[in-house]
């Protein structure tokens, strides 16, 4: 598994070029819904759009970030990527585009990024973390083997709402016995 380019069966995790910015722009960033679920501002203007793929080039540069994309037309369809040190790593947000949905990728991209995790980033725990409300965040990541460890009260500080966090974990054992159990 190469760091810069990870391949599924539907998707491919690639770092952010500059020629991706109109189809991110058009299925991820401008989009009212994913923007409130995913805590940004929808980017409105072109000339924001391009200020903001500046800042994924540079972000992904330095980080193990990728856009995700269709791997049969290389077009961004979302965004995932994880973070982390000392053999601990977090995911830093899964974001599909709402037409792309429900196709299964968002489970694609969670075992590309698991599978980062533990066998190139040599991993011992990975978490994952989503809002309390998002039954489809919270059925993926049970569905792969992350255990709920528990809960918290967070408040956005631009616009003072706030959520329910909970907050899911996978260590290197919990890895293991998935990969047995398919053998």
């Amino acid at each position: 598994m190469e760091l810069g380019k990870i391949e599924s069966k539907n998707v491919v995790l690639r770092k952010a070029k500059e020629s991706d910015l109109m189809s991110i722009w058009q299925n991820v960033w401008i989009d009212d819904i994913l923007a409130e679920n995913m805590l940004w501002e929808p980017v409105k203007t072109k000339e924001k759009a391009k200020e903001k793929l500046e800042r994924s080039i540079l972000l992904q540069s330095k980080n193990t970030t990728y856009f995700v994309c269709l791997k049969q037309t290389d077009e961004p369809i979302g965004f995932a990527g994880v973070i982390g040190e000392s053999g601990e790593y977090k995911e830093m947000g899964i974001c599909i585009a709402r037409k792309h949905q429900g196709k299964g990728y968002g489970k694609e991209v969670l075992h590309m990024l698991i599978k980062l995790v533990f066998e190139c980033l040599k991993g011992k725990s990975f978490s994952y973390t989503c809002f309390s409300n998002n039954q489809i965040s919270k059925k993926l990541c049970m569905s792969v083997g992350f255990r709920y460890v528990d809960s918290n009260s967070i408040t956005i500080e631009y616009d003072g709402k706030s959520f329910i966090k909970e907050n899911y974990i996978m260590d290197k054992e919990m890895y293991n016995k998935i990969l047995n159990s398919v053998k």
